[in-house]
Order: C-alpha cells, then structure tokens, then sequence
C-alpha cells in the first residue's frame, strides 16, 4: 500500500541449531523475510551444528542479523524458552514465543511471562496449560507452526537406506523419556516377530541430556534378553544430524511414522510426516490434536496421565500422557497389515497439512497478531 512502511520487527531465537525451536524458528524467519516487515534477527546463545543451514540461507540470517533495526523502536518477539525471556532486549511492544509439554508450565515462567505484553504458544493444549498455571488467557494467543508443504512432499526423492528392510516404520525425536522411546521399542517388540519382513528406523540425537544413546538402547535389549526374548525383529537407529533438505527424503524413505510421545506442544515430526504422505501414528494428547485427528491418523489411546519422573527438576510435580502400549502394538500391526488403508489415511493427512498447517498459514497468524500494534 503507498505511503505504509513495513513494521520494525525483531526476532530473537536460536535459529542456528537443530532442535526444535531452531526449526521453527528458520520457518517463521523464512516466511516473515517478504518484505512484510522491516526484519531483524539476533541470535540467542546455543550451539550451532555443521550443515544444519544451506549456504544460502546462512548468507542470508547473517544479513538479517545486521540489519540495523533499533530494537528499542521495533516490535520484538522472544522465541524461546520462557525463562530465557532477556529484560535487556525490550520494544516498544514485546512478546514471547514459547511452548511447553505437560499438563503445564514451571512456576518460574509464569512470572518470565507477565514481563511479555502477550505470550505465543503453538496450540490449544498450551493456551489451557499455561492458563492454568497463571498465564492470564487475555495475554495468550495460538500461533501454529507450520510445515514447507513444497519441500516435505510424497514426490521428494527416498534417501538411500542401504540394507533397508521391508516395510519400514520411522521415528523421529530427540532421545529423551518424553519422547517414549521405550514405549516404541516394547511395543514393536512385543508385537512383531523376528522374521517378518518389517525394520524400526529411529532418527534420533542427544543434545541436552547425558547419557549415550547406544549404551541404553543395548541396556534395554539385555533387559529383553534377560526375561527370556531371544530374537528380535530389525531395528536400525539413526544418530546424526541430517541437513534440513534431507529431512523429506527420510520420510518417503519410510513407509509410516510413529511417536508415542508423552506430550508434545505441537509436534513438528508428526506434521512433516503428514506432509510427506505418510500414515502417523501419534498419542490422543496433547498440541498435536490441532491437526491431528481420527479421519487423518492413526490415535494412541492413553491409559491415564502419570506423574513425570523425577529424574528432570524442570517437570517436577507435573504430570504427562502414558501412551497404551497395547493400543500402539494394535495400530503398528494394522498398519502394516493395511497398507492401501494407511496409505489412504497418509494422503489425506497431506491434504490437511496442505490446506491449513503451512508456513503460510503460520505467517497469517502472526500477521493477524501484529496488526493491532500498526504504527
């Protein structure tokens, strides 16, 4: 429109690593860099992975950190962890980007939250568990991720899986209890027998908690060893970080995703495997059930919430979902039993991605947001 100037907006994240927020981050920073606004990106402390970025979106977050944007006179919006909200980086108005996974936030972020004007979360789940934990519901809004539907396609070319073994389940997340890694293994090996033509792929890594991934992944097995199992369907995991242009090419590499997660806040994994086509099979709670449903995938009923372990001080006295390990043995087996069905089931979630959970979408949502604070 003649004579309106783009909006002065800061976007301060972690956009250079491979978790989550770093993903989203990138998508959010890809679809706002349009002209739409006047933007400029600072880069929070965190670890950077080798050929996370292609060359050319390197170049270009590197002249978007330099754009000389006065902080102080923009719109800023703090996508991270609540308790990592900075008092030194303030606009003229000032929101968080966050997220959470169980039933709701640490007492701390409450009070990091109040410092923001409003408060982003991805879903429905977390404007209920926010709120409930003293977030007022007048600052929250749900902006939703979004998922590169052109990149994370059914078309993208298979990546090579050398010695791939007949019809392959994939798993994606990062090697932690809430991603219920031992949940997936019990029931994929209780439910399947070794000679059948069937492989586990997991697509993991390990950033923020110690441990080796190798060393539990064998403890486990000696633990099945020890109880009497002795043969084990294939399983093949993955520890590395791939480039984000690989990422589609591991999904139609497989043949269906599955994720009983114990709670996720939106879920990212799910919705690019959905994009790419693929049957999904996820846990009934949590952020996901915004696009996420019976038409478009495969459910895990929970037996119960549960008590978070006490192994991680940030999830004390909180509680998450426990997926039903049998439900999960039962939706595997269909699956890989009625593969026209899963496959029909897989496109139809490609539809919805398409139609309503795409960066564009996500964008449209923040554009919506920020068009109160028009100067």
């Amino acid at each position: 429109m003649a004579g309106v100037t783009s909006p002065n907006l800061v976007w301060v994240s972690q956009y250079c690593n491979p978790t989550g927020y770093g993903e989203e981050a990138r998508g959010f920073i890809g679809t706002l860099d349009r002209g739409l606004f006047n933007l400029k990106i600072i880069p929070v402390f965190s670890y950077a992975v080798e050929g996370i970025l292609a060359p050319e979106q390197e170049a270009r977050l590197a002249f978007l950190e330099k754009n000389p944007v006065d902080a102080a006179e923009a719109i800023v919006i703090q996508h991270r962890a609540a308790f990592q909200f900075d008092q030194d980086i303030r606009g003229r108005v000032n929101i968080g980007r966050t997220m959470f996974e169980t039933d709701r936030i640490p007492e701390d972020w409450v009070q990091q939250c109040e410092w923001m004007d409003e408060i982003w979360v991805p879903s429905r789940f977390n404007i209920e568990t926010f709120n409930r934990s003293g977030v007022p519901l007048d600052k929250l809004r749900v902006v939703p991720g979004g998922v590169d539907v052109d990149a994370y396609h059914p078309a993208a070319p298979a990546l090579e899986l050398g010695n791939r073994n007949g019809y392959v389940f994939l798993s994606v997340f990062d090697w932690t209890d809430r991603k219920g890694w031992a949940l997936l293994l019990t029931a994929y090996y209780d439910e399947f027998k070794p000679d059948e033509d069937v492989m586990l792929l997991i697509k993991t890594h390990r950033y923020c908690t110690p441990g080796s991934i190798s060393g539990e992944f064998n403890h486990f097995v000696k633990n099945r060893i020890a109880r009497g199992q002795h043969g084990f369907p294939k399983v093949r995991i993955l520890e590395c970080d791939l480039p984000g242009t690989l990422m589609p090419s591991l999904y139609t590499a497989c043949d269906a995703f599955v994720l009983p997660s114990h709670g996720e806040s939106w879920g990212r994994p799910y919705a690019e495997a959905m994009a790419c086509g693929l049957p999904v099979i996820g846990t009934r709670w949590g952020g996901n059930l915004d696009f996420m449903n019976d038409e478009n995938s495969y459910l895990i009923e929970i037996d119960d919430l549960e008590d978070v372990p006490g192994n991680v001080l940030l999830y004390a006295g909180h509680q998450w979902a426990r997926p039903g390990v049998e439900h999960l043995r039962h939706l595997m087996r269909y699956v890989f039993e009625h593969r026209q069905d899963a496959r029909a089931k897989g496109m139809r979630a490609r539809d919805d991605v398409c139609q309503k959970w795409t960066w564009e979408h996500a964008a449209t949502a923040v554009i919506r947001e920020l068009a109160k604070y028009r100067q």
